[in-house]
């Protein structure tokens, strides 16, 4: 079996790694190089790096150090030529068991019904589908944007009940966001309970 292990990514590294991110991401879902550079300085978020011995296989940026304890994976991606083989799977795995403490892990996935191609529509649905057999779920009945993108919120709960989380949710991401965005940006955050 083969042996991996999640490494922090360094400082030094990241100019690197963001244009990575420039190529696996569109524009409006990271924030500029200089914002995610100070996150990271200031450990606002954390840049996780998965790897198989000395080899770099997919990379993830987590909202991890606020005070309300749980988790936002900002971005998630696998290098292109290691794609397919279950790498991606194996890493949100290793973030599960490494943020087991925390309260809940968040991740944000497109609405597949706002696509506008069915080849965009179906890579949102795997999206949703990859996130799913890893135990997360959408959680129901919320509208939420981040930067005019309308978003899916999903969930894997730890310690905080399913309805609890349900309840609080909108508090939550406010405050995750807010660390992230500021008093300036936080109105780029919309959500709302249906």
């Amino acid at each position: 079996m083969t042996d991996y292990f999640i490494r922090p990514m360094h400082l030094s590294e990241l100019k690197a790694f963001f244009k990575q991110i420039e190529q696996d991401f569109p524009p409006d879902e990271y924030p500029p190089y200089e914002v995610m550079y100070t996150h990271l300085e200031e450990r606002i978020q954390n840049g996780l790096v998965f790897c198989n011995q000395s080899i770099d296989l997919a990379y993830a940026i987590c909202a991890d150090s606020h005070s309300n304890d749980h988790v936002l994976i900002s971005q998630l991606a696998v290098f292109p030529e290691y794609r397919g083989q279950r790498i991606g799977s194996a890493f949100v795995s290793a973030i599960c068991e490494r943020y087991a403490y925390k309260q809940s892990i968040l991740v944000e996935v497109e609405r597949p019904e706002l696509a506008a191609t069915l080849k965009d529509q179906n890579l949102r649905n795997l999206r949703i589908k990859f996130y799913e057999n890893l135990g997360f779920y959408i959680i129901p009945n919320i509208e939420f944007s981040i930067w005019d993108v309308p978003m899916h919120l999903m969930a894997l709960s730890y310690k905080t009940p399913v309805e609890t989380l349900h309840q609080e949710i909108g508090q939550i991401i406010h405050q995750i966001y807010y660390s992230l965005m500021g008093q300036r940006f936080i109105h780029k955050l919309q959500f709302r309970k249906l």
